[in-house]
Protein backbone atom coordinates (compact mmCIF):
# COMPACT_ATOMS: atom_id res chain seq x y z
CA UNK A 1 0.00 0.00 0.00
CA UNK A 2 3.14 2.25 0.14
CA UNK A 3 3.65 2.53 -3.06
CA UNK A 4 0.22 3.19 -4.33
CA UNK A 5 0.07 6.32 -1.42
CA UNK A 6 3.19 7.50 -3.57
CA UNK A 7 1.61 6.91 -6.63
CA UNK A 8 -1.26 8.74 -5.45
CA UNK A 9 0.87 11.51 -3.74
CA UNK A 10 2.08 12.11 -7.28
CA UNK A 11 -0.93 11.63 -9.22
CA UNK A 12 -2.34 14.62 -6.75
CA UNK A 13 1.07 16.89 -7.29
CA UNK A 14 0.79 16.33 -11.24
CA UNK A 15 -2.91 17.34 -11.39
CA UNK A 16 -2.19 20.40 -9.54
CA UNK A 17 0.67 21.43 -11.47
CA UNK A 18 -1.14 20.89 -14.35
CA UNK A 19 -4.42 22.65 -13.66
CA UNK A 20 -1.72 25.73 -12.52
CA UNK A 21 -0.73 25.57 -16.02
CA UNK A 22 -3.40 25.54 -17.59
CA UNK A 23 -4.75 28.67 -16.37
CA UNK A 24 -1.95 30.63 -16.44
CA UNK A 25 -1.31 29.64 -20.43
CA UNK A 26 -5.04 31.01 -21.20
CA UNK A 27 -3.72 34.23 -19.55
CA UNK A 28 -0.49 34.50 -22.10
CA UNK A 29 -0.97 37.25 -24.75
CA UNK A 30 1.12 35.48 -27.81
CA UNK A 31 -1.13 32.97 -29.09
CA UNK A 32 1.90 30.89 -30.49
CA UNK A 33 2.65 30.46 -27.03
CA UNK A 34 -0.57 30.06 -25.77
CA UNK A 35 -1.44 27.19 -28.43
CA UNK A 36 2.06 25.54 -27.42
CA UNK A 37 2.05 25.67 -23.65
CA UNK A 38 -2.09 24.21 -24.12
CA UNK A 39 -0.64 21.54 -26.54
CA UNK A 40 1.83 20.73 -23.82
CA UNK A 41 -0.49 20.52 -21.12
CA UNK A 42 -3.16 17.94 -22.91
CA UNK A 43 -0.29 15.88 -24.12
CA UNK A 44 0.66 15.66 -20.54
CA UNK A 45 -2.64 14.94 -19.74
CA UNK A 46 -2.98 11.81 -21.61
CA UNK A 47 0.82 10.79 -20.13
CA UNK A 48 -1.36 10.97 -16.97
CA UNK A 49 -4.50 9.73 -17.88
CA UNK A 50 -2.50 6.29 -18.67
CA UNK A 51 -0.31 6.21 -15.98
CA UNK A 52 -3.64 6.62 -14.03
CA UNK A 53 -4.93 3.65 -15.66
CA UNK A 54 -1.72 1.62 -15.68
CA UNK A 55 -2.23 1.72 -11.39
CA UNK A 56 -5.70 1.09 -12.02
CA UNK A 57 -6.22 4.44 -10.34
CA UNK A 58 -9.07 7.09 -11.43
CA UNK A 59 -9.12 10.64 -10.70
CA UNK A 60 -11.73 12.54 -9.70
CA UNK A 61 -12.66 16.24 -10.47
CA UNK A 62 -15.93 17.50 -9.11
CA UNK A 63 -15.65 20.71 -10.48
CA UNK A 64 -19.03 22.19 -11.51
CA UNK A 65 -20.87 19.20 -10.19
CA UNK A 66 -23.71 19.84 -7.85
CA UNK A 67 -22.88 19.14 -4.25
CA UNK A 68 -24.13 16.47 -2.25
CA UNK A 69 -22.75 15.26 1.22
CA UNK A 70 -22.19 12.00 -0.46
CA UNK A 71 -19.74 12.71 -2.79
CA UNK A 72 -16.01 11.95 -1.51
CA UNK A 73 -14.72 15.68 -0.99
CA UNK A 74 -13.70 17.54 1.76
CA UNK A 75 -15.87 21.22 1.42
CA UNK A 76 -13.26 23.92 3.06
CA UNK A 77 -15.90 26.19 3.13
CA UNK A 78 -19.22 24.55 4.19
CA UNK A 79 -19.78 26.32 6.86
CA UNK A 80 -19.98 29.55 5.16
CA UNK A 81 -24.02 28.06 4.32
CA UNK A 82 -27.03 27.42 5.46
CA UNK A 83 -28.35 24.01 5.49
CA UNK A 84 -30.92 24.35 2.79
CA UNK A 85 -29.01 26.32 0.24
CA UNK A 86 -28.07 24.29 -3.44
CA UNK A 87 -24.14 24.49 -3.61
CA UNK A 88 -22.14 23.82 -6.28
CA UNK A 89 -18.34 22.61 -6.45
CA UNK A 90 -16.60 25.82 -7.38
CA UNK A 91 -13.36 24.43 -7.47
CA UNK A 92 -11.07 21.48 -6.47
CA UNK A 93 -8.44 22.02 -4.78
CA UNK A 94 -7.01 18.22 -4.68
CA UNK A 95 -8.81 15.68 -7.21
CA UNK A 96 -10.41 12.57 -5.24
CA UNK A 97 -8.53 9.17 -6.10
CA UNK A 98 -10.14 5.74 -5.92
CA UNK A 99 -9.25 2.70 -7.51
CA UNK A 100 -11.08 1.89 -10.85
CA UNK A 101 -14.19 -0.24 -11.44
CA UNK A 102 -14.76 0.06 -7.39
CA UNK A 103 -16.10 2.44 -4.72
CA UNK A 104 -13.23 2.13 -2.48
CA UNK A 105 -12.24 5.35 -2.28
CA UNK A 106 -8.19 5.88 -1.63
CA UNK A 107 -7.71 9.98 -1.07
CA UNK A 108 -10.76 12.22 -0.56
CA UNK A 109 -10.63 15.64 -3.04
CA UNK A 110 -10.63 19.21 -1.53
CA UNK A 111 -12.69 21.48 -2.27
CA UNK A 112 -14.38 25.11 -2.45
CA UNK A 113 -17.96 25.30 -2.81
CA UNK A 114 -20.66 28.13 -4.19
CA UNK A 115 -24.36 29.05 -4.13
CA UNK A 116 -25.98 27.35 -7.32
CA UNK A 117 -27.17 30.20 -9.47
CA UNK A 118 -30.07 29.24 -11.16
Amino acid sequence: MEKINAVVDLLIESWRLSQATRKLAIRIADEKVKKKTLNQVARFGKHFQAAAEEFELEVLDFTGAEFETGLPITPINLADFAANENLIVEAMIEPTIKFADSTEIIKRGSAVLGRQIK
